[in-house]
């Protein structure tokens, strides 16, 4: 019979009828995501004990974890105040004695026979001039101490647990599921890339990363797993990317470019160094036969909407259509605003197609899209969500991409060709990270700011000392400069002391600011009344913005100088940064103000020390996502991709690389997995992975 059925009939057994297990605990384990007996074997330690160095009585001495051997000496089970049970062990051996104390654990009494030995891992206390430890872990033995001790004598896992299951609970059942699953558990790696990079065979490597005989082979174990998690991702994105390029032409794009060049004489600005690097990697795209699949990523105010309608004009001057799709309506409003000056008398029909017009507005595009009346339009959603048809979409134009998903995208690849994807994003990913997040598109980054563009300086502010903010802010504002207010919520909540934009902005308006004009801008608010608030703000008939986060993406301002920022505690550094690069767009020197909120904790005022010492988004994010941990990283990825459980890749960045280069010498070998020495890769691959090619694809 072949072992591969075996095996995953087995793993895809419930964890239920593992022993130790049963339906009540299985309750349990499900709060872990713990369903099947792969999930258990999958449940990976989160840290390990070394209790193999052994002492003797004596040589114990207090506040330091220690392990050592004893004999039991004596059994006492008392009754104390308020009920409590406590259980006394005393243990000993040649050189002393020291107590074992158990509160209101009764039941332990049976297993402390006198005269057994047993080996204790804990820390000492004294107590009325008592050496005991309490609640150590200890483990009854026979004979010679053995790899089978599970919770003491050897580099003991400690797991990720949930109410109502221990770690010695959790270190049995995972030990009953291994044991179970041993000599079942098939090989899913090419033996000689195991080989190469000195992986241990994988279910040698399921042993040791739960019970490991030493840190080697744990290390070892460790490294093979993570290994696993982001090859086999690889192996997803680079076929999905293959798929794309099969299935549909892109359209060819060749040199010359004269409407691009005509488009950048007509720019009131010289590009950048790296928006020339950058417009010709993608110009270099468009005109192979791979085509144009790219992500460009660059600090806030770096220049990536420029360089992206600079893409679209190559194919608009060889008879394609053109779209940028944005995540918001206020954003597609202003790049409409905007790239309708930069085309100023050049042979391009523009239109703007968002989901506040009226359903008349919305056909009269649709016909001219697919009549080919339009040439490039700027929207939302809406391109994607009510039918939208090109006559020919060659180029598409994707900002804030992750906040589309997947499936929305691939709308636009519906026609006769796929378009060319450029892929925008402003939350700056490190490499290693978006190679794995996003592996199937090539990588461009904007590293350098356009002439006359400052970093914006960063000051934290204690809640004392605001009114010495709004005098800052009048003066800018007699000196004909604008600010950003910006508060966490929208309005007041009973459960919570934090600030919100519609009350301060009446009291502001009564008090700190009465004598300037102040608008209110909030995500409740209507497209209609959110654009008045903007117009009036650009065209300086408010000087001041009370706000909310809506103004986080794209709101371009150039003559607001001051942002102030209320609790900024409830946000991420990332998104601080995102806020903090709505100012000092203008050329003048831009001012952030982080008023924090009260009684904050040490941490809270340190994340935020680093953001004000630091303007580099790409060392902001990356902080950020340190600081939240490897499970916040995938809030930037689409859904439908397999969940990391060890690797971090902004730690790993060496197996990610390596990972890399392994899968893509796997496919060029062997492109299909077709391969007998590859079967055992191709048949984990199909069964884990390939299920989800459709919630990966782009286009």
């Amino acid at each position: 019979m072949d072992n591969r059925f075996v095996s995953k009939n087995l793993l895809s057994q419930s964890s239920q009828f593992v022993k130790g297990v049963g339906p009540s605990r299985q309750v349990l384990l499900s709060r872990l995501g713990i369903e099947t007996v792969e999930d258990l074997i999958m449940h990976f330690p989160r840290n390990y004990y070394d209790r193999r160095d052994l002492i003797t009585v004596s040589e114990i001495v207090p506040k330091q974890q220690v392990t050592f051997v004893a004999a039991v000496l004596a059994v006492s089970l008392r009754r104390a105040r308020r009920g409590q049970t406590v259980l006394t062990v005393a243990v000993g051996d040649e050189t002393g004695i020291v107590n074992l104390v158990f509160f209101n654990q009764p039941y332990l009494e049976k297993q402390f026979k006198q005269g057994i030995k047993v080996i204790v891992s804990g820390e000492l206390r004294f107590y009325k001039g008592q050496k005991q430890l309490i609640s150590p872990e200890y483990e009854v033995i026979s004979g010679e101490l053995d790899q089978s001790l599970l919770h003491t004598g050897r580099i003991v896992p400690v797991y990720p647990l949930t109410s109502g299951i221990s770690q010695r609970m959790m270190r049995r059942i995972v030990r009953s599921a291994l044991e179970k699953c041993m000599g079942k558990i098939s090989e899913n790696l090419p033996a000689d890339l195991c080989g190469n990079l000195g992986f241990p065979e994988r279910e040698e490597a399921f042993r040791h990363i739960h019970y490991p005989e030493n840190w080697e082979k744990l290390e070892r174990a460790v490294k093979r797993f993570k290994f696993e998690e982001v090859f086999f991702l690889h192996l997803l994105l680079k076929e999905r990317r293959q798929n794309l390029i099969q299935r549909k032409q892109r359209p060819r794009i060749p040199s010359p470019h004269p409407l691009l060049e005509d488009f950048l004489g007509n720019l009131p600005f010289d590009l950048t160094v790296a928006q020339r690097r950058v417009l010709a990697e993608i110009k270099g795209d468009v005109e192979s036969g791979s085509g144009l699949n790219r992500l460009l990523q660059g600090d806030v105010g770096s220049g990536k909407t420029v360089v992206g309608i600079a893409a679209m004009m190559m194919a608009l001057g060889k008879g394609f259509q053109a779209t940028l799709m944005v995540p918001t309506e206020i954003l597609a409003q202003q790049h409409y605003e905007r790239i309708c000056q930069y085309l100023n008398g050049l042979p391009v029909k523009a239109t703007l197609l968002i989901g506040s017009m009226s359903r008349g507005e919305k056909e009269r595009i649709h016909k001219d899209l697919i009549g080919g009346g339009v040439d490039l339009v700027v929207g939302t959603h809406t391109l994607i969500q009510e039918g939208i048809s090109f006559k020919q979409l060659g180029l598409a134009v994707i900002d804030e991409q992750h906040r589309f998903g997947v499936k929305q995208r691939a709308r636009l690849g519906e026609g006769d060709l796929l378009p060319h994807f450029l892929v925008m994003t402003a939350t700056p990913i490190p490499r290693t990270l978006a190679q794995t997040v996003y592996g199937d598109l090539d990588l461009s980054l904007l590293d350098e700011l356009p002439v006359g563009k400052r970093r914006v300086r960063t000051e934290i502010v204690e809640q004392d000392d605001r009114d010495q903010v709004y005098e800052i802010v009048r003066e800018a504002f007699k000196a004909g400069h604008q600010a950003f207010i910006l508060y966490p919520l929208v309005q007041e909540s009973e459960r919570t002391d934090l600030l919100a934009a519609t009350e301060e902005f009446e009291r502001l308006q009564a008090e700190e600011l009465r004598e300037f004009p102040l608008g209110l801008l909030h995500g409740k608010m209507s497209f209609e009344e959110k654009a008045k608030a903007i117009d009036m703000f650009r065209k300086g008939e408010i000087l001041g913005l009370v706000t909310t986060t809506v103004i986080e993406v794209g709101v371009d301002i150039p003559n607001a100088t001051i942002l102030v920022i209320n609790n900024p505690e409830r946000f991420g550094l990332a998104q601080l940064h995102q806020l903090r690069g709505r100012v000092g767009r203008g050329g003048e020197e831009g001012i952030c103000f982080l008023i924090l909120g009260h009684n904050m904790g040490d941490t809270s005022v340190e994340r935020l020390s680093f953001f004000a010492s630091s303007d580099d988004g790409f060392k902001v994010a990356e902080e950020d996502l340190k600081r939240r941990g490897p499970g916040e990283i995938w809030g930037i990825r689409q859904s439908g991709y397999p969940a990391f459980r060890l690797i971090n890749p902004l730690i790993d960045h060496g197996i990610v690389q390596c990972s890399w280069r392994e899968s893509d010498r796997l496919l060029r070998r062997d492109p299909g997995l077709k391969h007998p020495e590859n079967r055992v890769v191709a048949d984990y691959y199909h069964l884990y992975y390939r299920s989800r090619m459709e919630l990966a694809e782009i286009g």
